[in-house]
């Protein structure tokens, strides 16, 4: 039974006694709190690149924005391999590639070999029959959260050089 917030009761029966609390979100409200999480932590990485990054994570920052922007266009159920938001990772893997090989940070190394496994969860999931959407799903997100991690990781240590510096 499902309330018109789109809750599911709790029960506890005791005996007599019976307590009702609605305190687990359906999955329609987890899935769209996730996505809201999703582009708002890339929003704010960019915002902090923007604010104290250099040029490369500048780049990345636009990159981040534009296959967020891109992922979000697609509608995806990931109950079998999605190709338009492996396109979208694939495009990510070669703005990262390029920057890495131009740039003289380490940073960009890191975001590109996280973006290369989550590449590979795609291609894992080619033979996968829908079983497993959830995995697949999770392994995506996972690891954009890594790229993530990398971009914020790369900001910071500009920023701090940059202070050091005393620009």
């Amino acid at each position: 039974m499902r309330h018109e917030l789109g809750f599911r009761p709790f029960e506890l029966k005791l005996g007599r006694w019976r307590a009702c609390a609605s305190f687990r979100f359906s999955s329609g409200v987890r899935t769209m709190f996730l996505e809201i999480l999703a582009v708002v932590t890339v929003v704010a990485a960019a915002l902090l690149a923007f604010g104290w990054g250099g040029r490369d994570e500048q780049l990345a920052a636009i990159g981040f924005l534009a296959a967020t922007l891109a992922t979000r266009m697609i509608h995806a159920e990931y109950q079998q391999m999605e190709y338009g938001v492996l396109a979208v990772d694939f495009g990510l893997l070669l703005g990262l590639l390029a920057l890495a090989l131009t740039s003289d940070r380490f940073w960009p190394m890191y975001a590109t070999a996280f973006q290369l496994v989550g590449l590979l969860v795609h291609i894992g999931s080619f033979s996968e029959d829908g079983s497993f959407a959830w995995a697949y799903a999770v392994g995506l997100i996972f690891w954009s959260y890594a790229v993530i991690a990398a971009l914020l990781a790369g900001t910071w240590l500009e920023g701090r050089s940059r202070r050091l510096a005393g620009l």
